[in-house]
């Protein structure tokens, strides 16, 4: 099984841990692959210029994506050669290189565009895709990006309402939610954060669209959502402890010393594991490439945005949201018109159509790769089973056992239906109530 990370600009060997202790390892040999230009990849397109702790204001980090741009280009870096066609082709290479007949493409959020890719481009000796949190090429993400989110947190709020415990310990948890980002806007409180890093506590001066992409971003976190209507009610009454615990997430803790029983690590795996971080440290921060994510989605996904449509679409929700959900929108424009990546032709907006079979997995609460892109990807694989999961944000695999047993009963038998017995089971989230 070939996963190809996410992002994009994700490393997928920084990951690695995970996948040693794997349920998914039991059964399969498990190659992880840094898309070019990630993780121990060279040449590196690592941008520390964004990395910098000065970086404050959006002049700021356009600045910086622009001197990245630069020092790569200067280097001979092409910018342009970095794109979901060029890592679908890297992933055939590997293949032929590898001397596998066959292999399992596994795609989580942008690993699924690099997987639909692989089956666009390079369909031979693909057994089976899963694509869980699916971005397929069709869809207008940075046009939709912000609706996506609003209607995610509209989908928490009202999540809250049609629950009996939480809409009665939380009244119209959405009219306090909005009221609290119309007055963080005018008066932003100071919140007490602990650096993840380096484990320092700091201040966070939090305006209302920074709530707005807070909430946003812990939607990805199925563990999160539960937690949300709380965090916003106690932030309304001036209390953002729980908030700040939720951005600030748990203490970082080293693979297999806390594992379930059963899930620690092997002592091979477990040496490897820690050699793969030593070599991590050395190299600094290899999880994220900020030169890859702008490489792909200037070249392959910005170019095809509509600003006004987008901005239509984020009009039909309340408009405390407006600003922080086209803000990403806008920024993301702004380093594309200096970072270089070049423009795809029309193909990379169009459906990936394969009989290859696949698996679709969408989580109810995903801010970002919303269920009906799911069901998008689905329309054009005919050989495919699309599930939806209530309570999951983003990467249900990775979230819950449901969606994990069914990736593995379909892994087994791909072109059968796996049982989903366990999904008639699911409910939405508990939500935490005092």
């Amino acid at each position: 099984m070939l996963f190809p990370g996410g992002g994009p600009g994700g490393a997928a060997l920084h990951d690695a841990a995970y996948w040693f202790s794997s349920p998914f390892r039991r059964r399969r040999d498990i190659i992880l692959v840094d898309q070019r230009g990630t993780g121990y990849s060279l040449p590196s397109l690592n941008c520390p210029e964004l990395e910098a702790e000065d970086i404050v204001t959006v002049k700021d980090q356009l600045h910086a994506a622009r001197a990245c741009s630069r020092r790569l280009r200067r280097s001979g870096v092409d910018l342009r050669q970095y794109n979901s066609a060029a890592i679908a082709a890297d992933i055939a290479d590997l293949r032929v290189a590898l001397g596998l007949r066959q292999i399992n493409l596994f795609g989580v959020s942008y690993g699924t565009r690099a997987a639909l890719t692989v089956l666009r481009d390079h369909p031979e000796g693909i057994r089976s895709v899963i694509l869980d949190s699916a971005y397929p090429p069709q869809v207008d993400a940075y046009s939709e990006e912000g609706a996506n989110a609003g209607a995610a947190i509209e989908a928490l709020l009202q999540g809250c309402a049609a629950d009996p415990a939480c809409a009665e310990a939380y009244p119209q948890l959405d009219r306090t939610f909005y009221r609290l980002v119309a007055r963080l806007n005018r008066a932003p409180a100071t919140i007490e954060r602990v650096d993840a890093g380096t484990g320092e506590p700091y201040e966070e001066e939090l305006y209302g669209d920074d709530l707005v992409s807070h909430v946003v971003g812990l939607l990805y976190d199925t563990a999160a959502i539960p937690r949300l209507p709380r965090a916003i009610a106690e932030a309304a009454e001036g209390d953002y402890g729980l908030l700040a615990e939720l951005l600030d997430g748990p203490p970082e803790e080293e693979p297999g010393d806390e594992a379930p029983a059963g899930e620690q690590l092997a002592p091979e795996p477990a040496r490897a594991a820690d050699a793969m971080g030593s070599s991590a440290a050395d190299a600094g921060d290899i999880s994220y490439s900020e030169g890859v994510f702008y490489s792909v989605e200037c070249h392959e996904e910005v170019i095809f945005g509509d600003l006004e449509a987008a901005e239509r679409a984020v009009a039909e929700l309340p408009r405390e949201l407006h600003t922080a959900l086209l803000s990403p929108f806008e920024q993301t424009t702004a380093i594309c018109d200096v970072w270089g990546a070049g423009r795809a032709g029309a193909r990379e907006e169009l459906p990936v159509a394969s009989d290859v079979p696949a698996l679709v997995l969408a989580g109810e609460y995903d801010p970002i790769t919303p269920p009906r892109w799911g069901r998008a990807a689905a329309e054009h694989l005919p050989n495919s089973y699309f599930f939806e999961f209530p309570g999951i944000g983003h990467a249900a695999v990775f979230a819950h056992s449901c969606p994990e047993r069914i990736a593995l009963a379909f892994l087994d038998r791909p072109r059968s239906e796996p049982p989903a017995t366990c999904l008639a089971r699911m409910r939405g989230p508990q939500f935490e109530v005092p």
